[in-house]
């Protein structure tokens, strides 16, 4: 019965395709076939329709190599030794990679915690069905303290308002919960700085419904060359669990995010929070990293119109581009609400059978342009690589962020949704 519903949906599927588009002909259709089909899974036939099904929703999608976060998760596992705990951090739908694929990932491999940013963020987690510890590492005011309980997560609390309303709450509820404080030791962006800590923490005590789990802080230049002040920070922090271990000392200690977890071995204490370590991407060029990370993502699109244009004609929004001779230009449909930049500057380049071809003219909403005129036996239908290999050419997502003029957190937390994320294991 099911190997009819597969057959159904690819029918579905196909004939959608056809129909709808005037543009994506037979082609196309054999492209996804063939990939689909050399693409080796245990699960077999299953993983081939869900391959096929996510491509045809949108023609742009991130293959996610699952094989690749398992590698550098052991990598993390093993620079930190099995009595260091990891929350892999998930925040920004894990950086673009897909929260809930990538949290029941981190589950499966041994991580302790999962960390986010929000609510909004655990809540998806929970209703995905993960039952791992969840720290929300930004701010949760007194109104998000209901859903804290619902959802059975530990905030980070900076006020006495936040503490009473978690103690009135679960003592009505019957339970204790989990929380964390941060220390500010230096970024001054989040916590409390150390004598508001000093005060502050004594006072968690007298709420016999809530537990301090813990105690962190972050750093601000962990990922620069000079360490100087990531060690100043690090002794603002161990000034400060000093002075509380003589009243209370909590089970879980962290400072370290990926740059302090590759080369801050003293900062490790109890717990490591990785992040863009973890997705296989280098904190920053400015330090050598102890393993070579993989990158688990490649963002692919594929041609959807080929146009010939003259000397002298135009292509995009503004008229920005002026060809200066016959130029074949191939719309890609990727545009910026895609998190494919448009201004102040954009991607670049891509690459097309092997090659580097340069964009051209404004990047759309949802739409935008390169010259292939240099390639060869281009048609409608051959895959675009983003971000990735093709051929013997590769576009690093640092790359990218250097033409941007930003970091690779950035380019790849700016995937949006609608982008269709495949997992490969």
């Amino acid at each position: 019965m099911r190997l009819k519903e597969y057959s159904l949906n690819i029918t579905f599927q196909l004939f959608k395709i056809c129909t709808t588009s005037s543009i994506i002909k037979f082609e196309r259709i054999k492209w996804f076939i063939k990939k689909m089909f050399k693409a080796k899974q245990p699960d077999g036939l299953s993983f081939r329709v869900k391959f096929l099904y996510n491509m045809l929703n949108r023609l742009v999608w991130a293959e996610i190599n699952l094989r690749n976060y398992s590698y550098n998760f052991a990598s993390v596992k093993k620079l930190v030794g099995p009595r260091v705990k990891i929350m892999a951090v998930v925040k920004a739908n894990a950086y673009g990679h897909g929260a809930v694929e990538i949290a029941n990932k981190a589950a499966k491999l041994g991580a302790s915690y999962l960390g986010v940013a929000c609510l909004y963020e655990a809540r998806q987690l929970r209703e995905s069905g993960n039952k791992l510890p969840i720290l929300i590492l930004g701010y949760t005011d007194a109104a998000g303290v209901s859903a804290v309980l619902d959802l059975n997560i530990a905030p980070n609390v900076m006020d006495e308002k936040v503490l009473k309303e978690l103690d009135k709450q679960s003592r009505k509820r019957n339970k204790q919960t989990k929380i964390h404080i941060k220390i500010d030791s230096g970024m001054h962006r989040l916590g409390l700085l150390p004598e508001q800590a000093l005060k502050f923490i004594p006072k968690i005590e007298n709420y016999k419904n809530v537990i301090l789990e813990g105690i962190f802080t972050h750093f601000a230049t962990s990922d620069e060359r000079d360490l100087t002040f990531t060690y100043k920070q690090l002794s603002i922090f161990n000034q400060c669990l000093k002075q509380l271990k003589a009243k209370k000392s909590p089970p879980l200690v962290h400072a370290a995010n990926s740059a302090a977890t590759l080369r801050i071995p003293t900062s490790h204490f109890s717990m490591v929070r990785p992040g863009i370590i973890l997705y296989g991407l280098p904190p920053s060029d400015e330090f050598k990293l102890p393993f070579s990370p993989k990158p688990i993502l490649t963002l692919r699109t594929s041609i959807v119109q080929l146009r010939r244009i003259g000397k002298g004609e135009t292509v995009g929004y503004g008229r920005t581009y002026k060809a200066d001779k016959n130029t074949i230009v191939a719309s890609l449909p990727v545009g910026y609400a895609d998190g494919f930049r448009r201004a102040p500057s954009n991607w670049g380049f891509v690459l097309i059978k092997g090659k580097k071809v340069p964009l051209l003219g404004r990047v759309s909403m949802d739409q935008s342009s390169a010259d292939v005129t240099d390639i060869p036996n281009v048609k409608v239908g051959d895959e675009v690589v983003l971000i990735g290999h093709q051929g013997k050419e590769y576009i690093s997502t640092e790359d990218v962020a250097k033409n941007l003029g930003t970091n690779n957190y950035e380019v790849i937390s700016s995937m949006s949704s609608r982008i269709s994320r495949i997992y490969l294991n």
